[in-house]
């Protein structure tokens, strides 16, 4: 597989991201389709997924570190977390920072993924040799009724929640990842597709509002078409969940917000809460909605 170069271009209508100057590293079949991985000179590796650009490792923190602490910050203490999808390990990485952390349950389909990365990525080995990670290769959105009242803090890293309809009942998946909360839990979810996907979003947002409490971020996600992204962080009308808070309720991220040489990310910086949940005019704009959190 080494040698030539390669272009990928990711484009979903009219909008995508182009990458040139890739090295092929490997290539293989898993269990949802091709899984390749290509070296960038300036950006590092870049995991590809049946054509579709899924991580590229520079970006890596303006994605990862946003989902997992932004939700983090809202818990005072974090102790059994469960991952959806994240096979690349990405999320539990950011998880397993958490002294507190006692568990992390991560469910992903498909075991070459998790392999491919562990082979070639240090963070993915590093959160494997973690006793605290417990990795079983399952549809993780089938696996959720059996979880009820576990979790202090949920990752969605895997499909868009309006396309998986919940296995029982009439709820809708949203509600029932809100069953896998413990009291004052919180989940959180890149909502799918880019910020001005409008009808979209505003489908999600109206599945939160219904019954949880949330609050929104704009991140940067620029391997995803559009680059700019709707992360939402919610939780049970008990949850500490809200758009205004600036200092963060978990104990950790108040060390490293008084000590930031202590705090172990390079995007996200506690000190500055206020400035991941600030929603610009620019953002209530494109969502077309005067009223965009609760």
């Amino acid at each position: 597989m080494r040698g030539k170069q390669r272009r990928i271009s990711h484009f979903f209508g009219p909008v995508g991201v182009s990458l040139q100057q890739l090295t092929p590293v490997i290539s293989r079949r898993g269990s949802f389709g091709r899984i390749e991985l290509f070296n960038h000179p300036e950006l590092g590796k870049v995991f590809v997924l049946n054509g579709e650009v899924q991580h590229v490792e520079a970006w890596a923190p303006l994605y990862h570190e946003p989902l997992v602490h932004l939700a983090g910050a809202f818990v005072s203490s974090i102790k059994d977390v469960l991952i959806l999808g994240g096979g690349t390990l990405y999320a539990a990485s950011e998880v397993l920072k958490y002294k507190s952390v006692e568990r992390v349950v991560l469910l992903d389909h498909d075991p070459v993924v998790t392999e491919s990365t562990a082979q070639y990525y240090e963070h993915a080995r590093a959160c494997l040799a973690d006793s605290r990670l417990s990795l079983q290769h399952k549809d993780a959105y089938a696996s959720v009724a059996g979880l009820r009242n576990q979790f202090d803090l949920v990752i969605n890293d895997g499909s868009d929640l309006l396309s998986i309809p919940a296995r029982q009942s009439s709820r809708s998946m949203v509600s029932a990842i809100g069953t896998v909360l413990k009291p004052g839990g919180v989940a959180a979810d890149v909502v799918y597709r880019h910020l001005f996907e409008r009808k979209r979003i505003q489908r999600t947002l109206s599945q939160f509002r219904r019954k949880f409490r949330f609050a929104l971020s704009l991140i940067f996600l620029p391997e995803y078409h559009g680059v700019l992204h709707v992360l939402c962080i919610w939780g049970n009308r008990s949850s500490q969940v809200n758009q205004l808070m600036h200092q963060p309720r978990n104990r950790e991220q108040r060390r490293w917000r008084a000590d930031p040489k202590a705090c172990p990310c390079v995007y996200y910086d506690p000190r500055f809460l206020g400035y991941y949940l600030y929603l610009p005019r620019y953002f209530k704009s494109a969502l077309g909605s005067k009223r965009t959190s609760s």
